[in-house]
């Protein structure tokens, strides 16, 4: 018998995948693990274990977290970027420090409850699009080694969340209708800035437009991203064209925000560069055609991949809105995601 060790968050998804997992006769065992002091579902976590019969490891992946997530998270906040911590921590906690104490505890697999699947083709494990199209998480996956992704099992590639919660509902889970966690799980009820605001120092600077005229004060670069238009302090500004005022660069050297109206041409984009990319399944050659999404809300669009010295460049067909440095290009092919890279 197969053993499995499945991440266990406290959530639905999670617990029905141990579920599945136990009904196809799979040797199961749970492990919950703490990002942050007095953050987690550990009670739920434990319940659902103790119903399906099934041990459940308690570990603190709080240092890891730290160290290589939480800090880089900040630390690019700080220099204008906007990173994506859901990224970092499938790669470096789930897929890493967990998959690795999986592992360790003598598992043949680690599974979750991420809406994904894998297939092996010629000896390559390719990240597969789930059934549910709407709940596709393969974009946050998109820098999960190869190696890793060919020891998971992801019970819930062909279901969608209704589904997974009649699951749940039919089999007396206490997390049937319970709410799933926010893009970052560690925010809690707080607002965006109110989170980083322990972190991150507010550094006021002005807010010019594309000629370099000052029209306004910002509070901290941090606080926006490319293409916004709420919260920029400038309603009482009228533009020459008429129009909202939205963010179109941000000058780290100078902490200017930069900022226009009217057309929206300045926010477009027909390239981006990636210094480097992880590669699941396979590695493209320069010249290929794909599909690449620039951030996990949005329909892919084709592109060109070249490789070059130093970079790698996507030359997308058509040019593309608020393309954001700390951001992942991730490139799809044929109904699989094929890995990525930061864009920069």
């Amino acid at each position: 018998m197969k053993k499995v060790i499945v991440g266990m968050s406290g959530g639905v998804d999670s617990s029905v995948a141990a579920y599945l997992l136990i009904k196809q006769g799979y040797q199961v065992e749970g492990v919950h693990f703490t990002l942050k002091e007095g953050v987690g579902d550990l009670a739920d976590a434990q319940k659902v274990c103790n119903s399906l019969g099934i041990k459940l490891h308690a570990v603190n992946f709080s240092q890891v977290f730290h160290d290589k997530v939480f800090q880089p998270f900040i630390s690019e906040y700080e220099q204008g970027l906007t990173p994506n911590v859901c990224v970092e921590c499938n790669k470096n906690v789930k897929f890493g420090a967990l998959y690795n104490f999986a592992i360790s505890q003598g598992a043949d697999y680690v599974a979750t409850g991420h809406y994904a699947s894998t297939e092996i083709i010629n000896g390559r494990c390719f990240l597969k699009c789930p059934a549910d199209a709407l709940k596709d998480q393969t974009y946050f996956l998109n820098q999960v080694s190869e190696r890793a992704l060919s020891q998971t099992l992801f019970p819930l590639s062909g279901l969608n969340k209704d589904q997974v919660r009649k699951i749940a509902e039919e089999n007396n889970l206490i997390t049937a209708h319970k709410k799933g966690s926010s893009d970052i799980c560690l925010m809690g009820d707080l607002t965006f800035r109110e989170f980083l605001k322990p972190f991150v120092k507010p550094k006021k600077g002005k807010i010019i437009d594309l000629s370099g005229k000052v029209v306004g004060e910002h509070n901290g670069l941090f606080n926006f991203t490319l293409g916004q238009r709420k919260g920029l302090g400038l309603g009482g500004i009228a533009g020459e064209n008429g129009g909202r005022w939205f963010v179109v660069g941000k000058n780290v050297k100078t902490n200017c925000l930069i900022v226009s109206h009217g057309s929206e041409e300045e926010l477009f984009s027909q390239s981006l560069e990636l210094l480097n990319c992880n590669w699941i399944g396979k590695t493209p050659v320069s010249g290929e055609r794909m599909l690449v999404k620039t951030r996990y809300a949005q329909n892919p669009s084709p592109a060109i991949i070249n490789f070059e010295k130093e970079k790698i460049s996507v030359n997308f067909l058509e040019p593309q809105r608020a393309i954001t440095p700390g951001q992942y290009c991730v490139f799809y092919q044929n109904g699989y995601c094929l890995g990525g890279g930061k864009i920069v």
